[in-house]
């Protein structure tokens, strides 16, 4: 994150990695999980059809393997790029 900034020419950014981890209460939670995430605009771009079959595999596949929690990481990153 910090090359990748540094490259978009911000200096001296505060980069914070964030381990996490969320329990599920049921497989669906993963489902909401995953549309208040980034993989929200894929899911959408998918269309309702697809969508729909992608939560029900996964569904199916956290249930069948007895998920319960999945990880939240989330890398934070401040800085200022010069005008």
């Amino acid at each position: 994150m910090r090359n990748l900034l540094c490259d978009g020419g911000v200096m001296n950014a505060e980069v914070t990695a964030e381990e996490g981890s969320q329990p599920l209460r049921s497989a669906e939670d993963w489902w909401t999980i995953a549309l208040g995430s980034g993989l929200r605009w894929t899911i959408d771009q998918m269309g309702p059809e697809a969508a729909a079959r992608v939560k029900a595999d996964n569904v199916q596949w956290l249930n069948e393997n007895k998920i319960g929690s999945v990880e939240t990481n989330a890398i934070y990153a401040i800085g200022t790029k010069p005008f």
